[in-house]
């Protein structure tokens, strides 16, 4: 199965993107998926906004699954930061 490099937005009103890479189920724009959270074993949820197989010019994080229907969504907050990729 091909590399898939996702383009997500940590709030779908959100103007920047960050990408990542998905070695595993593939994902489409519009589904949620788990990326790896600041604490050890956690995950923050994003939203697939669009997904290529050309792989970018800087390095990408791993996307770690889909998000289950049933899984609870991580609150951000308000003043959450996003992470640089």
């Amino acid at each position: 199965m091909p590399r898939q490099y996702v383009a997500c937005k940590f709030r779908p009103e959100d103007r920047r993107s960050y990408t990542y890479h998905n070695d595993g189920e593939p994902v489409a724009a519009g589904d949620q998926v788990k990326i790896a959270g600041r604490e050890e074993d956690s995950w923050q949820r994003v939203h697939v906004v669009s997904v290529s197989d050309e792989e970018p010019s800087f390095p990408t994080k791993p996307i770690l699954g889909k998000v289950e229907a049933d899984e609870p969504a991580l609150d951000l907050g308000a003043d959450a930061e996003t992470p640089e990729n």
